[in-house]
């Protein structure tokens, strides 16, 4: 392998990625396990065997949950972050006044309690319906991208603007070749955000009012004071967005690679 070969060493800082999590989780479930055992109060902290053997003993069950639940995560993330991109761009060809009036909107329906907002979306689409946890995971994920993907995009050096104006090149160039190339290492970053936004969104709008999912999971188990099985749905909930992040990382070390590396050799 070639040391100046760009595939092979994005491949490199992939594998060490992969290495250090893998590690992180190994540490971290030891010291856990250690740390239950010292405790000795399974009812509060159960260590990860009783968690694991928690899910052995109704692994169906669960998983039907668990599917439920990152249909939600899934559906609201994709939903909200194209909403986003999408009122990212429109905002930046709108007169000023109504982008200023816009944002202005946006910043105080995020000055809202998530919580006070989740209820009001399971009381308007019902609580026995996917279409309100997706909706509530969807405006988590919307917001955690608008704001930083318009702002980045409206952000591009003036001397590019300058030479694509003297090319004589339409809005679509602009973006295409400038706008969101130059924005894209903000857009990933926030799209990360963006997915464990969704998660936690999804959950929000089923302890607010659902009948299955890792959210009436956790509502349920608390009830009966099934501690072991409330852990079994957060590491499952941990293990979503892990998954989400890992696909995001792929796809930011495919599409902007070169400012990893940038980001790396300062």
């Amino acid at each position: 392998m070639s040391r100046f070969d760009p595939e092979a060493r994005r491949m490199s800082l992939a594998d060490n990625e992969v290495t250090r999590w893998l590690l992180f989780g190994l540490v971290f479930m030891t010291a856990w396990e250690v740390a239950a055992t010292a405790y000795d109060a399974p009812f509060l902290l159960p260590g990860p065997s009783r968690i694991f053997a928690e899910f052995v003993r109704a692994p169906g069950l669960i998983m039907i949950n668990a599917w439920i639940t990152t249909q939600e995560i899934v559906l609201g993330f994709l939903i909200g972050s194209a909403l986003a991109m999408l009122a990212a761009l429109v905002l930046l060809v709108v007169p000023r006044w109504l982008e200023d009036f816009i944002f202005r909107a946006v910043i105080t329906l995020n000055s809202i309690p998530f919580v006070a907002l989740a209820s009001l979306v399971v009381v308007w689409l019902g609580a026995n319906t996917i279409a309100s946890k997706v909706a509530i995971a969807g405006l988590y994920a919307f917001f955690a991208l608008v704001y930083f993907a318009h702002k980045e995009m409206l952000s591009t050096d003036p001397l590019k603007e300058e030479l694509l104006t003297s090319y004589n090149a339409d809005f679509g160039q602009r973006v295409r070749y400038l706008k969101l190339p130059s924005a894209l290492p903000v857009i990933f970053t926030s799209l990360k955000g963006a997915a464990m936004a969704a998660v936690n969104g999804a959950i929000v709008g089923e302890l607010f009012g659902a009948f299955q999912g890792l959210g009436f999971m956790i509502l349920d188990s608390r009830y009966v004071g099934n501690t072991a099985r409330v852990f079994v749905a957060a590491v499952l909930c941990t293990l979503v967005g892990w998954i989400m992040l890992g696909i995001l990382a792929v796809l930011e070390r495919r599409f902007v690679g070169w400012h990893l590396e940038m980001t790396r050799q300062t």
